[in-house]
């Protein structure tokens, strides 16, 4: 799937773009290029863990009595509510959660903020192949741009704010 030539603005701060498939079924070969998004901003890691019921769509946990606060990276799996992007509460990140994929491309890829937002701007867990060249994402000082969790062969060129680099595998990192 290609996905080019789009921009957002005041995108909705508590739902990333998300790329995500189920355990044991990987969203495969998605390449984006040329798009820039701007989000509102203003999500905190802490928001993130506490899910206030405020800022969350409760619609997906009316059954469990709200939404139980939770490791802002552990981000619950709700196969049986997929695809709908606030089935998973607020995300970790501000820009771009990936999860279960492989075959994932950005190149031309740039993400900002209109009010300061204390999350990564990439979340990958469990993602196999993945590239991204002359991708720009505004951070905050001491918040990561990329958090990585069970990540195989990234290949990282020429993106801001992070340096040059190839991981053949890593558990987690933050960078």
């Amino acid at each position: 799937m290609n996905i080019s030539n789009v921009v957002v603005y005041d995108a909705d701060p508590r739902y990333a773009s998300i790329i995500s498939g189920i355990p044991g079924h990987d969203v495969e070969d998605v390449k984006l290029s040329g798009i820039r998004i701007l989000y509102r901003g203003g999500i905190t890691l802490d928001q993130v863990a506490k899910q206030p019921a405020d800022l969350v769509n409760t619609f997906f946990f009316r059954t469990t009595g709200g939404i139980p606060p939770r490791e802002p990276y552990e981000t619950p799996e709700r196969e049986k509510e997929y695809p709908e992007p606030s089935m998973f509460g607020m995300l970790p990140a501000y820009g771009f959660f990936i999860r279960h994929a492989a075959g994932i491309e950005m190149s031309d890829v740039s993400m900002g903020f209109m009010r300061e937002d204390r999350r990564p701007a990439f979340v990958l867990d469990d993602v196999k192949s993945v590239d991204f060249r002359y991708v720009k994402a505004q951070k905050v000082p001491g918040v990561p741009a990329f958090v990585l969790m069970n990540v195989e062969r990234l290949s990282i060129d020429h993106c801001e704010p992070t340096p040059d680099m190839v991981i053949d595998k890593v558990a987690r990192r933050e960078m």
